[in-house]
């Protein structure tokens, strides 16, 4: 029964792949809290719904916390390459293509290894991209634009921070500002410690359907990115 029920969700995940109608580029982090100073990676992978041979990317990151290394194409998906991959400023340019029609599916395009600055958040995102479809017309395929896949933001802390508690925060659309005022200050703060202990409201920030510690962390992980920045 076990297995019959893992090829079932395997061919339910296969199905809802193959019925995407849009290609996308999507980052793939080593990981999402960083130690100022220390190095991680970031994969960079293109999924196309119809045959694409050359594809065009800019990349974008926040060059006062993050400092690229090097950029990897040696497992690319890409053969051809128009020009070696580009660092100029705050922006990477990938662009090149493959023999033929292309490929389908997702693959990787390159690995960028970064080193962390400071301490605070920083996002490392896709700011342009142009697929082109590999019949021989040249046409830009549908791109989706989806802020989960296409943007990450990281925590960078010191010696002196709490790496566990920063984590929470990094969850895409969580907002901990409870009285609207566009920050998190202390004053949220106090107004989630005052339901904490009486239960007169509930702040349930990560929609797990309870306040618990884990809402108690990302308040203090979001008013913390207001007082590093």
């Amino acid at each position: 029964m076990f297995p019959l029920l893992v090829g079932f969700l395997a061919f339910l995940g296969a199905s809802s792949i193959s019925s995407l109608d849009s290609s996308y580029i999507k980052l793939t982090p080593s990981q999402s809290v960083v130690m100022s100073g220390e190095s991680f990676y970031i994969e960079v992978y293109a999924y196309a719904h119809v045959p694409v041979n050359a594809i065009d990317v800019t990349l974008e990151f926040d060059e006062a916390s993050l400092e690229v290394l090097s950029v990897d194409k040696g497992q690319s998906v890409l053969t051809l390459w128009t020009e070696e991959p580009t660092v100029e400023g705050n922006k990477i340019t990938l662009s090149g293509g493959t023999y033929r029609r292309g490929f389908v599916g997702e693959h990787l395009v390159a690995t960028v290894k970064a080193k962390a600055k400071g301490s605070g958040k920083a996002e490392f995102k896709v700011r342009d991209a142009i697929l082109l479809a590999g019949d021989g017309s040249g046409k830009p395929v549908s791109l989706a634009r989806n802020a989960e896949e296409s943007t990450k933001s990281f925590v960078i802390y010191n010696q002196n921070d709490d790496p566990t508690t920063l984590q929470a925060a990094l969850d895409v659309g969580i907002s901990a500002d409870i009285d609207g005022d566009g920050t998190v200050t202390l004053k949220d703060i106090s107004t989630f410690m005052s339901a904490w202990y009486s239960g007169a409201a509930r702040y349930d920030f990560n929609n797990d359907a309870k306040m618990n510690f884990i809402d108690f962390s990302i308040i203090l992980a979001r008013s913390f990115f207001r007082s590093a920045n």
